[in-house]
């Protein structure tokens, strides 16, 4: 009945990130390998936190 919103937003973030990938694949590729060491730490913690119980 009423018009739904466009929803763009995930466009604007994919393209941002695909043109901050090709201006600078250095910094992009060292944001990817913290982001994997931070999920390691996380995994680590809750493995940790699930022994204790």
């Amino acid at each position: 009945m009423f018009p739904q919103p466009k929803k763009y937003g995930r466009y604007v973030v994919l393209a941002i990130a695909l043109l901050f990938t090709f201006k600078n694949p250095e910094a992009a590729a060292q944001m990817v390998t913290n982001g994997g060491d931070l999920l390691m730490q996380a995994a680590d913690a809750a493995g940790k936190f699930a022994n204790a119980l």
